[in-house]
């Protein structure tokens, strides 16, 4: 019996530890193992973009790049993100760069302000995904545009090929031209009043249109007043005949005048219009990196513009060589073959190099190495 009693009493504790270990596991576990989610996204290319760097939400860092695959007709990135960072849904995610020399990161956009989260095991299309064209590719389409225009030594190209055609059109056919700006004149000057009836006409029409903006939003009553002007409108072209008689034979005759033109000129247009087959396949073979030129173009101008300072006779410039120079890639390696362990090397500022910028470590090792060696 008291055998019996003490073993029902150890069931009883182990039991309860059980649950109290299952307890304290799926209350730390979680915790531990449940701290990131993973999400992959697909890019057109990661040029500067590697194992380790960063993933940020308006320049706070929320994760970091696991994993970079090719795959083909794209580059799957996995992305390791903290769990208690909410990101929306339907986020986009861009490779960003802080300067030229630097890496890249992954900036998700735009920040959560509610609504579906991103969940672990969410896959971002190429179409939720961007890449900025590199700055050698706009340089690149620019030199190719330059030279689909450029032409020869000789004046010939399509830009040349196009000023001498209008040149020969307006040289040769001047008088013709005249003729016929000369004929329209005269075909809008119907009635023995010399078009003074037609410009009071068309005056009506005018201020009739100007009121119907103002009577589609008052009333239905303007409304019907508009159509009523419009039947006043085909009143007065129906009583002009512009349609047949003396106004139909000159407009005619301009016509004919416009065919013989186009038809002297036939030759010329062909090859311009051949010529210029070159440029519209570079803009469109480059029409990405010209879409990224013009995106920048007004803010790089207006900058130049900022430079310049026309009172003083000078140019007013901050090139930040402390980031250009300790703040790369380059910068880095350096500290990987030097062997450096300096804070610096991990931040990329100048400071953190110590007051004698890692100079004496450098000497350091490299008198040790000249000794080491046989």
């Amino acid at each position: 019996m008291w055998m019996s009693a003490r073993m029902r009493w150890v069931l009883i504790a182990a039991a309860v530890g059980v649950v109290i270990v299952v307890v304290a596991a799926l209350a730390v576990i979680p915790r531990v193992i449940g701290r990131h989610i993973t999400v992959t996204a697909h890019f057109e290319d990661v040029v500067g973009l590697y194992e380790g760097n960063g993933v940020s939400v308006l320049g706070m860092q929320v994760g970091k790049v696991t994993r970079i695959h090719n795959e083909g007709g794209h580059v799957a990135v996995t992305l390791s993100i903290d769990r208690g960072v909410a990101i929306p849904a339907d986020v986009q995610a861009v490779t960003v760069s802080s300067s030229i020399l630097t890496d890249r990161h992954v900036e998700l956009t735009p920040p959560y302000r509610g609504g579906a989260t991103l969940k672990d095991g969410d896959v971002l299309g190429l179409g939720r995904t961007r890449t900025p064209v590199e700055f050698g590719r706009t340089l690149s389409m620019v030199d190719k545009l330059g030279k689909a225009l450029h032409g020869d030594d000789n004046g010939q190209g399509p830009l040349g090929d196009l000023v001498s055609l209008g040149s020969a059109i307006t040289a040769d056919n001047s008088a013709a031209i005249k003729s016929t700006l000369d004929k329209l004149s005269q075909a809008l000057r119907v009635g023995d009043d010399k078009g003074a009836r037609s410009k009071e006409s068309i005056q009506a029409i005018i201020t009739s249109v100007a009121d119907l903006n103002q009577a589609a939003a008052d009333n239905d009553t303007e409304i019907r007043e508009f159509s009523s002007n419009l039947r006043q409108l085909s009143d007065i072209l129906a009583a002009e005949d512009l349609g047949s008689g003396t106004t139909g034979a000159k407009l005619n005759q301009i016509l004919d005048q416009a065919t013989r033109l186009l038809d002297d000129h036939r030759e010329e247009l062909t090859e311009t219009f051949s010529q210029t087959h070159a440029i519209t396949t570079t803009l469109t073979d480059n029409q990405r990196e010209l879409a990224e030129l013009l995106d920048v173009a007004p803010l790089t101008v207006d900058n130049i513009y900022r430079i310049i300072d026309p009172v003083a006779g000078s140019l007013r410039a901050h090139a930040l060589v402390d980031k250009i120079i300790f703040n790369g890639q380059f910068a880095k390696e350096m500290c990987n073959l030097m062997g450096l362990k300096q804070l610096g090397c991990a931040t990329g500022t100048l400071k953190d190099y110590g007051p004698d910028f890692g100079l004496t470590q450098m000497l350091d090792l490299m008198a040790n190495g000249i000794s080491g060696t046989p």
